[in-house]
């Protein structure tokens, strides 16, 4: 890809500057998906709620004892200092539901942690700041988040405010959000992937880690979803050229049990971290292709703006992925190393659930 245009920059402290896949809960089985008639659907119903019982339910004595992986058995340490002493949440959705509830009176806080300068002999200054913080407001508030910003803060300040939302109470509220912007990278001794703040760096795991369920449990059972512009590492990606591209199908299935009944989940459910490169890679920023700032923010937002009153999350961000990787390309014509290559976000996700930002009886999907 040739053009004149302007030299695009990395988000890493190097630089000169700077799939999701959701898991759908157990469907019924497909003889009763094909039937009409009001007794296979109470047969439908039965047979899934009996396949995906609580497993308290099941008879101890006829169970065995699990294994795992681990190098010898005994080995690991319970997260609550008792055993059996599970800590306790209001659950906002029943454990079939194939939706997170996203009624409450709120939708949520939308917390921007951005950083443009930094102390010291740190990385330089990251130019885009501003116009990749106004882009992020517009587009979380579109999705009705309350948008709060914090700038250029030290590692202490950072963690700090961390907790203090993790303690908040969320009740009322159908989700969180933390949008993080700074420089990044990974530590080769230790194989760690560090994000910068004003005083030097800190784990990438500190963003979320104070948000799981039995640390912030007015969340629990609620979409908490991360998403990072930073560097990642140093490789690059130059891309593969295909000359046959074929279209991607996306479907969903809409059926909803929306049992009462009380239920357990894993303390790390109900999490999405989208980061804007694969892990060890550079995350560009740019100003051709339309682009202001940094690429990965660019694109996610306008997917937000663009399809959040059409599509679920996962479809948004697969969209944001197939954006980024098909539509960019950086721009670097001084640098053979980092002149044409290609970037691509990486998500991991523990939601158990379809996430939709508006009410879909109102809009046609």
């Amino acid at each position: 890809m040739s053009f004149e245009g302007v030299s695009d920059e990395l988000d890493h402290p190097g630089g000169e500057t700077d799939s999701v896949t959701l898991t759908s809960p157990t469907t019924l089985p497909e003889k009763y998906q094909s039937s009409s008639s009001s007794h296979h659907k109470e047969e439908a119903l039965e047979a899934t709620s009996s396949q995906s019982s609580d497993a308290s339910s099941v008879c101890e004595n006829s169970m065995t004892s699990d294994s795992s992986d681990t190098r010898w058995i005994g080995k690991g340490f319970p997260v609550q200092d008792k055993y059996k002493n599970r800590p306790q949440a209001a659950t906002p959705v029943g454990s079939h539901s194939l939706e997170y509830r996203m009624n409450h009176k709120k939708r949520g806080l939308a917390l921007i942690v951005v950083y443009e300068i930094f102390g010291g002999s740190g990385p330089l200054r990251r130019e885009c700041a501003q116009s990749d913080v106004k882009t992020t407001v517009r587009a979380f508030q579109h999705l009705g988040f309350e948008t709060k910003e914090h700038w250029n803060l030290k590692g202490q300040d950072l963690k700090r405010v961390l907790k203090e939302v993790a303690a908040t109470d969320h009740s009322q509220n159908d989700a969180l959000a933390v949008i993080f912007m700074s420089h990044g990278g990974l530590n080769e001794k230790n194989n760690r992937e560090y994000i910068c703040v004003y005083d030097g760096t800190v784990d990438t795991s500190v963003l979320w880690k104070n948000f799981t369920a039995e640390k912030c449990p007015t969340l629990a059972g609620k979409p908490k979803m991360f998403f990072i512009q930073a560097c990642r590492g140093e490789s690059t990606d130059k891309g593969i050229q295909l000359n046959k591209q074929k279209g991607l199908r996306v479907s969903t299935d809409s059926f909803d049990l929306r049992e009462k009944e009380d239920y357990v989940i894993p303390i790390h459910a109900d999490m999405l971290m989208m980061w804007a490169s694969y892990p060890g890679m550079f995350a560009f920023k740019s100003k051709n292709f339309g682009v202001k700032g940094s690429v990965f923010i660019h694109f996610l937002c306008q997917v937000l703006l663009e399809n959040s009153l059409h599509d679920d999350l996962a479809t948004l961000l697969l969209r944001v992925t197939r954006e980024v990787a098909i539509k960019y390309e950086s721009y670097v014509p001084g640098n053979s190393i980092w002149h044409s290559n290609k970037q691509i976000p990486y998500t991991v996700s523990t939601l158990m659930r379809k996430v939709y930002f508006f009410e879909r009886n109102k809009f046609i999907v």
